[in-house]
């Protein structure tokens, strides 16, 4: 069993879910770019109004993302805005924070992918549990590598940096 404990880290948080949600934020900023065409239709049509109405529905879109995010980590922040304790044991992975306990089994994961700082543990696409390591040492990440490498669930050489 593999135990530490975790202070909150809200830089941490955006990271993993601006990570998170990396498809559907790169859509947005695409949006913005493909809105761009009808602008320039309308600036080559004299129809500058009509222009300025595409531009601004293109800065909306490139606007989202960042507002996404930020929503995203406002809506996690009171689960994740605390000290959690994590447990990983052959029985798959406990969160016990003030607010909540809960057991994410070994099966229910695809993969975990860590990031600088921290593990993403996913059960889908769009489902992930952030586990900060940036306090664990070098020693104690490889040990907890290891162990999500002999589950199937972190791919050989991948490494846990802080």
């Amino acid at each position: 069993m593999i135990s530490f404990e975790t202070r909150p880290d809200r830089r941490l948080l955006t990271q993993a879910l601006r990570r998170t949600l990396r498809r559907s934020l790169r859509l947005f900023t695409l949006c913005g770019f493909i809105l761009l065409l009808p602008a320039a239709v309308a600036l080559l049509t004299d129809d500058p109004l009509v222009a300025v109405g595409w531009l601004a529905g293109a800065v909306v879109f490139w606007a989202l993302p960042a507002l996404v995010v930020r929503s995203a980590v406002q809506a996690s922040w009171k689960g994740y805005g605390i000290p959690i304790a994590w447990q990983f044991s052959d029985a798959g992975v406990r969160m016990d924070s003030a607010l909540m306990e809960s057991l994410i089994r070994w099966e229910a994961l695809e993969s975990v992918e860590p990031i600088p700082g921290q593990l993403l543990l996913k059960v889908n696409r769009q489902q992930v549990v952030p586990v900060p390591v940036a306090g664990l040492t070098p020693v104690e990440r490889e040990t907890l590598a290891g162990f999500l490498r002999g589950r199937g669930l972190l791919p050989e050489g991948a490494a846990i940096t802080a």
